[in-house]
């Protein structure tokens, strides 16, 4: 690449961040925009395997180089020849497995992503557009496109997967572990099962994995590398394998090419990394009765004040040990104490998040010369040990593994501040002893008291230790003794052809099935997390009541920002009865310790919960019993239950007088889907701040609600609770949403009509009034994709409710598969195959029985033929008595009559056997099915079909019989499988699938006539 560009990285990253980059962020961009493709168009992987750098040594950047290359190769995109397509890769997943860490890198990048998005000239703006370019797959007509995406994976619900909306789209995804690793092994913890070939092929193809401190993760890397190995098995390997590069200041073996800092930079006392890594820390040593434990941590707090240091941080390997010490620091009101961990929900963590920054704890400019009325103590987990871009002036810590300690370290006078830091290390005397005499720990193992031996061994006079990070290098032993001081790292199990085969079998999924989480954090008693969110407006005491919560919760569904992580282990207790202190780390796949089961032989019953699987949560997920739990589950609690809820997890103060407060539904719908909301229940609004002058209205009318349903006065009623719920004021920050949602709604249903047949009347006790129309300020996070098996999918029309004719859906469905193929780089041939299945795949829905449920399921309904309709009802039940009145089958599927209406006609499919093939699999696949087997559907009473397209004239009359084993669909699966690879059918199927739902977005956004 030419010096110019070069050059430009540096103005690049001066434009972002206001300041040069380093020495090696120079070095390592030279790097990657020298290396070109192959001669055969395939992708050449410029990164190294690993990326070795002490800690605060900016290495989040890499995310910077890798969207600078990205952008550096859109002039490929004019003319699109083999031997010039983009290479680069597309998606960069930062993983890491601390909960708050990948928060904070989120909203590093999303930073990024804002500044890009808003420039208006220069370099930025350059590179935004070419970045624009990318998403489009296009060189013009790019301008309405965003040039960077940035999300997190922390599990729950719909926006943890906005970022698959677009494959061509430039993307950076903060991850842990778990939500990335499941999401590579086709076994997505907390998703259905239909997605989970989509989320495989977009993180196994054309994508960068920037695994942060992989010494925490070794079992992930291994697996990583054997996935890779496992993609040139393919016969026709699709050329855009992911590479996972390691970055850590001691890379673990294996990492045959591995990139360094060269220059003098990290030497020079006038240089910021110099001062960084120069910096002076000394640690006291001090052995503590286990007894007296978080109360010797309060009181290392109190001997560290003074000096100007008014910062402090402390670190404990316990979530209990963190809370039981963060109460004793609040019953001193001289100091701010604020807990944070990896248990807390996303709103509570961006509070928390606001807080420290409005206190300048986060490493800038502003933190040389912060001004602090009172001392500031954070109390934390492991959470924060890895990546953590806070600056502290003290730190009090347990004792832990020498990595973590050092890890934990970085988080001291982060950048070289002239000020005297000063830190204490703690152990409990039972873990002082002699290591054959000293337990276990379940984290750290014989590794804690080892070295707490080497430091006592290192120790100067006065029992101190400097852990700078130049004054630490030279008394660290060989690379051999220092392993014996790091944290115990297991090895993956060894990834076999035939796990693999398991997990790409995703319908149906093949039972017995190997857990993917032994390939995650190694074959360990690991224990994952559940996600769980609470709803006011549920109840789960009879049948009845269970129908209508899950009416509630498929119009209102959980959002991952109002869930909670929660061990599984320690819900299972609570689930029991049982409200034990979480004895847990807080590091993803830590051991199970005290936690990991319910105790036998308990009452169970008092609590019950719901399974949330989406649209197709049925009243068998409510359950009572602990052993139903699996990781990765939705959970959804009624706040009727007895608590404490604050067991759960670390939720805000006001939870536990007023529990109907954890009911985030309403604002995380809005945000998440970019779409008002607003629900109406007696316990909802009786949470409403008394400052709500409508709330006697909405009292009043919820209290004759049974009055008013039969004539429907109801609607009458709400748009005069729209118009009050607007006028609401000086509203804490919590509920700002509220009059906000009023005002949305009262703009798009201005009559009484209107609200008539947007309100939904659940339970008896509940009114739900759902918007339709996107909220233009909110779309670039939503999730505003859905597939069609969610409930609002085949109801999704024109936003000024048309329906959408299925002969502009299936050409519009097409040019976007085409789009993307092309985009992605695929030979010619291939993404006409793609292109094709996006013409044939919702043929099915020309069913007549199909077109009456479009049409509110009246048999006699006549008209063109729809592919979407805003009268499909948006609840299970009411979609259900649609279906039984259109006569359509239960559990039918259009897309196994749309494989046999085009096998119908032979011109429309490709005269190449295995392009066919690929064809009529991406069809029979496009909502998850066939993978191997299509699904069983009684049909006794089949229609005939016809449909007329591209002078082609398809029919079928009878049942499919696509179920059959002798139907041909099995075997079609596996050709194709050994032919394109596990991850490259996936990826196949993934261009086809969003290429559908974008088609769809974009259908709700724009009239296609």
């Amino acid at each position: 690449m030419a010096a110019q560009t070069e050059r430009q990285f540096a103005n690049f990253f001066r434009a972002l961040w206001g300041q040069q980059p380093f020495a090696w962020q120079d070095a390592l961009a030279k790097r990657v925009l020298d290396v070109e493709p192959l001669a055969n168009g395939s992708a050449q992987c410029p990164w190294p395997d690993a990326i070795a750098l002490p800690t605060a040594s900016g290495k989040t950047a890499s995310i910077d180089i890798a969207l600078f290359a990205l952008a550096s190769q859109a002039s490929r995109l004019e003319g699109m020849d083999e031997g010039q397509r983009i290479t680069a890769p597309r998606r960069v997943f930062f993983v890491v497995d601390r909960r708050v860490i990948v928060d904070e890198a989120h909203e590093r990048t999303r930073r990024l992503a804002s500044k890009l998005r808003h420039a208006k000239s220069g370099i930025l703006k350059s590179i935004a557009d070419d970045l624009r370019r990318i998403a489009h797959g296009a060189a013009t007509g790019f301008e309405g496109e965003q040039p960077l995406a940035v999300h997190a994976l922390r599990g729950g619900a719909y926006r943890s997967e906005a970022w698959a909306r677009n494959p061509l789209q430039p993307t950076v995804i903060a991850s842990t572990v778990d939500q990335i690793g499941s999401r590579l092994l086709f076994r997505a913890y907390g998703r259905g099962a239909g997605t989970w070939p989509i989320y495989a092929g977009l993180v196994a193809n054309d994508s960068l994995v920037l695994l942060d401190e992989a010494h925490c993760a070794q079992p992930f890397l291994q697996t990583l590398r054997a996935v890779r190995r496992y993609q040139t098995w393919a016969r026709e390997p699709l050329g855009r394998r992911f590479h996972p590069v390691v970055m850590s200041a001691t890379p673990p073996s294996g990492c045959e090419d591995v990139f360094a800092d060269r220059s003098e930079e990290g030497r020079d006392p006038h240089h910021a990394l110099g001062r960084r890594q120069l910096a002076s820390k000394p640690a006291f040593l001090q052995r503590v009765a286990t007894a007296e434990f978080s109360e010797a941590l309060t009181k290392s707090v109190e001997d560290l004040l003074g000096g100007g240091r008014k910062a402090i941080v402390v670190f404990a390997n316990r979530v209990a040990t963190a809370r039981q010490t963060h109460r004793r620091l609040r019953e001193n009101k001289n100091i701010e104490a604020i807990l944070l961990t990896g248990r807390m929900r996303q709103v509570d963590k961006d509070a928390v998040a606001s807080r420290l920054r409005e206190l300048d704890l986060y490493s800038n400019h502003r933190s040389a010369c912060r001004q602090l009325e009172r001392p500031v103590v954070v109390v934390a987990t492991q959470t924060l040990e890895v990546g953590a871009d806070l600056d502290f002036d003290a730190l009090v810590t347990e004792c832990a593994s020498l990595d973590a300690l050092r890890q934990r370290f970085g988080r001291l006078n982060r950048m070289g501040r002239s000020i005297q830091a000063r830190a204490k290390i703690l152990i409990r005397a039972e873990d002082a002893k002699p290591v054959r005499n000293a337990p276990d720990d379940p984290v750290y193992g014989k590794a804690l008291t080892r070295t707490w031996q080497w430091l006592d061994g290192h120790k100067n006079e006065v029992d101190e230790i400097d852990f700078g990070i130049a004054r630490l290098k030279p008394l660290l032993p060989d690379a051999e003794a220092l392993a014996e001081l790091n944290a115990p790292s297991r090895d993956a199990p060894v990834m076999l052809p035939a796990h693999v085969d398991c997990w790409a079998q995703t319908a149906p999924t093949p039972h017995p099935s190997p857990d993917v989480a032994h390939f995650l954090h190694g074959p360990r008693e690991g224990v994952p997390d559940v996600q769980v969110c609470w709803r006011a407006d549920i109840d789960l005491a009879g049948a009845d009541a269970q129908e209508a919560a899950i009416e509630s919760l498929t119009l209102c569904p959980p959002a991952s920002s109002e869930t909670l992580p929660v061990r599984i282990g320690v819900f299972k207790r609570w689930l029991a009865g049982q409200d034990a202190d979480d004895l847990g780390a807080d590091v993803e796949g830590a051991p199970a310790g005290d936690d990991s089961e319910a105790a036998e032989g308990v009452n169970r019953g008092e609590r019950r919960v719901l399974r949330w699987h989406g649209g197709g949560t049925r009243p068998g997920e409510v359950t009572a019993d602990p052993a139903d739990i699996r990781p990765g589950d939705v959970i959804v609690i009624p706040i009727t239950h007895p608590g404490p809820h604050d067991r759960l997890g670390d939720l805000p103060p006001e939870a536990s007088d007023a529990p109907a407060t954890l009911d985030l539904g309403d604002s995380a719908h809005r945000i998440a889907r970019a779409k008002p909301i607003l629900r109406l229940h007696p316990a909802l609004v009786d949470a409403w701040p008394d400052a709500v002058a409508a709330k006697a209205t909405a009292r009043s009318l919820l209290s004759e609600l049974s009055e008013r349903r039969e004539d429907d006065s109801h609607a009458e009623a709400v748009r005069g609770l729209l118009a009050g719920l607007s006028q609401a004021e000086a509203l804490p920050e919590g509920w700002r949403w509220l009059p906000q949602a009023a005002k949305e709604l009262s703009a798009e249903f201005s009559t009484v009509a209107a609200v008539r047949r947007a309100c939904h009347l659940v339970g008896g006790r509940s009114l739900i009034l759902v918007g339709r129309r996107r909220i233009e300020k909110l779309a670039q996070k939503a999730a505003l994709f859905n597939d069609e098996d969610d409930a609002t999918a085949s109801g999704i029309a024109h936003r000024d409710g048309k329906p959408v004719p299925l002969r502009t859906h299936l050409p519009g469905v097409e040019a976007f598969a085409r789009r993307h193929a092309v985009g992605c780089g695929l030979p010619n041939e291939l993404a006409e195959a793609v292109a094709r299945a996006g013409l044939l795949h919702d043929l099915g829905k020309a069913d007549p029985r199909f077109q009456a449920m479009l049409r509110g399921g009246s048999p006699w309904a006549t008209g063109e033929i729809l592919a979407k309709s805003a009268e499909m009802p948006q609840t299970a039940a009411a979609r259900g008595r649609v279906r039984a009145a259109a006569g359509y089958p239960l559990g039918g599927r259009h897309e196994l009559l749309s494989v046999r209406l085009a096998e119908s006609a032979p011109a429309l499919l490709p005269e190449d056997d295995a392009l066919r093939d690929l064809v009529l699999h991406l069809v029979a696949s496009h909502h998850g099915h066939c993978r191997p087997f299509a699904p069983v559907v009684e049909d006794d009473q089949p229609a005939s079909v016809e449909y007329h397209l591209c002078d082609q004239r398809m029919r079928w009359a009878g049942p499919t019989k696509l179920e059959r084993l002798d139907s041909g669909v099995a075997e079609r699966y596996w050709r194709l499988t050994r032919r394109y690879g596990w991850w490259g059918l996936a990826w196949l199927e993934a261009l086809l699938r969003l290429a559908d739902w974008r088609r769809s977005e974009w259908e709700e956004a724009h009239d296609a006539e």
